[in-house]
């Protein structure tokens, strides 16, 4: 009797250690599983999706990313430039955009602790209702740590090295298909000396 109930006991205790183990393999190697790249912007392809697993819901989590239904919004994140460098405070950058196929649509930068730029430039993002586009409904913002003369205008003051660029679209309308000429694209114009 002894014997059968220490089996047990064993048994219930390697099944905790392999879960945990499997667990925490998931949420630590399993990420780039979930993520494709299109163009110069990451994707998550289940971000939103109604089929996720306990691992992906995990992985989401520790993200931090609550995410609308696939169908209701798309997210893209970008925190390299087109040379493969991490996107820096002291660079100036432009990203240009194609219209985008949406009800609506923003652009925010989280500084490299995940957080909104702590400045008050009052110019964390740009959105569909706020930016100044052409008549083909194309659009362009400075990203940097000083205005400029740009209409439209992101702030990267305070933002650090590694800060990342978000993109959400809002409601896409179902011609929209995510690639490399649909995205916005980013280029460098001038880095300060380090």
């Amino acid at each position: 009797m002894v014997r059968r109930v220490l089996a047990w006991v064993a048994v219930v205790v390697i099944g905790l250690i392999l879960g945990a183990a499997s667990a925490w393999g998931a949420l630590m190697f399993g990420r780039s599983s979930f993520f494709e790249t299109i163009g110069q912007w990451t994707h998550s392809r289940v971000a939103g999706a109604e089929a996720a697993g306990p691992y992906t819901r995990a992985i989401i989590a520790r993200e931090g990313l609550l995410a609308l239904s696939a169908r209701q919004a798309l997210y893209f994140t970008l925190n390299r430039d087109e040379n493969g460098r991490p996107l820096e405070e002291g660079c100036i950058y432009t990203i240009a955009s194609p219209p985008l196929a949406a009800r609506w649509w923003s652009l925010t930068l989280y500084a490299d602790d995940d957080f909104l730029a702590r400045n008050n430039d009052h110019a964390p993002s740009v959105d569909a209702t706020r930016t100044l586009a052409a008549a083909d409904d194309s659009w362009a913002a400075r990203v940097s740590p000083v205005r400029g003369e740009s209409a439209n205008w992101i702030s990267s003051r305070a933002a650090g090295r590694g800060f990342l660029l978000t993109l959400r679209i809002y409601d896409p309308r179902p011609d929209f298909r995510a690639n490399a000429e649909t995205l916005p694209r980013l280029t460098t114009l001038s880095c300060a000396p380090r």
